[in-house]
This record gives structure tokens, sequence and C-alpha cells, in this order.
């Protein structure tokens, strides 16, 4: 994979020293297996829910707009076999297949793990502020069907978008434009990301609610959605996978718990 992107698919060797930011922390948190490790509590947390509160009147069960569409696309190919832990079950293989190929020793080194929640908890802060400079407030960043009514059920919802959002948005979309544009047409790197970036936030705007009653398009809520794109993207290509991940599963909870205490 190309340098700029390399963290979000097959990062650098793992050992060696250095500085904080450019040594052993820094590359252990874009390994598979520590990804899949800080991953682990959110796939479950949202597999119970899927189980146990996120159905509809009738006990049909209601999934994010991300989670969905990876069941449809497997659906279309013929796999049905797995239901609706179809994608979690997806996420788990791709990261223990990653974990095999890139050679990694399977050890897991869980300082890293602590320190990858505390950074994905400081990166949510600029989504805080971009919310409420744009939006009067803090926006969620799930496409959910349709809104669920519980705290608990819209933290489940919340979670199953930063994994699944995450995956389509950032790991899939910019790893296929990266292979096109680079594999494909010969661009440099610098102008792949670029593309890249911009592809997948546009992507991401347009698969959230931007639109009023009236059908105008609501501008504040297109530019959180674009801007926070961007930013996810920037985090995903510098920070890999399992932190922007994690910051946006973050983030949603967040902006629940604050609705919450909001309404009470």
């Amino acid at each position: 994979m190309a340098k700029p992107v390399r963290s979000s698919a097959v990062p650098p060797d793992t050992n060696g020293g250095g500085p904080f930011w450019t040594g052993p922390y820094w590359r252990r948190a874009q390994r598979p297996l520590e990804i899949l490790v800080l991953l682990a509590p959110l796939i479950l947390i949202y597999e119970l829910g899927l189980i146990a509160i996120l159905r509809q009147d009738g006990g049909i069960l209601v999934t994010n707009l991300a989670h969905k569409y990876i069941i449809d696309l497997f659906s279309v190919m013929g796999i049905t076999g797995f239901g609706l832990g179809l994608p979690g079950l997806l996420l788990v293989v791709l990261l223990i297949a990653w974990q095999v190929l890139s050679r990694h020793p399977w050890v897991i080194h869980w300082g890293t793990i602590g320190l990858m929640w505390i950074e994905s908890l400081i990166l949510v802060v600029p989504i805080i502020v971009l919310a409420a400079l744009l939006n009067s407030g803090a926006t969620p960043l799930s496409a959910g069907l349709p809104l669920r009514e519980t705290v608990a059920e819209r933290m489940a919802m919340g979670i199953g978008a930063g994994l699944y959002e995450e995956l389509i948005f950032r790991w899939a979309i910019i790893a296929t434009v990266h292979a096109l544009l680079v594999d494909g047409f010969g661009l440099s790197q610098r102008t792949t990301v670029f593309f890249a970036v911009v592809i997948s936030a546009v992507a991401f705007m347009l698969y959230h609610p931007i639109h009023g009653p009236d059908g105008s398009i609501l501008s504040g809520l297109a530019v959180f959605y674009l801007a926070s794109g961007v930013y996810f993207s920037v985090v995903y290509i510098l920070r890999g996978f399992g932190i922007v991940a994690a910051t946006h599963a973050i983030y949603d909870v967040f902006v629940v718990l604050l609705a919450s205490s909001i309404a009470d």
C-alpha cells in the first residue's frame, strides 16, 4: 500500500523505538490485532443490541443504514446464511485476515489499547466543536432506520454507525479510490489522497439526511456532514481504521447522552 494510506491497510513494522508519536504506540495502534481488540466490545454491544432492543413493533429487527447496505450487498451475491450478524462477522474476518497476512506477532499490547481509547476520546472533541459551531448543538452522525426512542436503542445505533459507516466510507471507499487512481491511472500519492478524501467525504454527506421538509438543502447540516467526512478521512489515513471507528462511535454515544440529559 502506498505510504500516505499505509496505516489503513498494511502498517509498517511495529518493532523498534523512537519518540512516542513516531515510535511503538503510533505503529501498534494501526496493527489489525490491536484494532480488533479495540473494536471487539463495540461489535459485541451492537450485536447484542440487535438481539435485545433494536426491534420495531412486530419484532422486526432494525439496523443502521450502513449495516443494512452491507447485508444487501451480500444478499445480491447470494450470501444470506449469517443474518444480521454478517457485517460484524465480515469485520472480524477482515481484521484477522489482515493480521495473518501482515505476519505481526499474535501478542496484544494492552497499554496500546488503553491509549487508543484515550486518543479516540481526544479526537472526538473537534467534531463536538464543529457541531456546535455549524448546528448550534450536537448532530448525530448515524443514519438510522428509523430514529429510535430509547437511549439504549440510540446508543446501539450510534455504535453500529461508527463501525459500519467507517467500514464503508473510509476503509472500502478510500482503498478502492487508491487502487483505481494509483494502480489503474498512475496518479501520484498526494493527488490520490486528495481525491480519496473528497470522494469519501462527499459520499458521507450524501448518505445523511440533509434536506428539510420542503426538500431544500439544510446548508448547516450539509457542511457539517461534509466537514465531518473530511475529518474522519484524515483521521483514518493518519491513524487507521480502529481509531476512526472508535472516534465515530464515541461521538454518536456522546450525542445520545447529551440529548437525553437535555430532555431530562
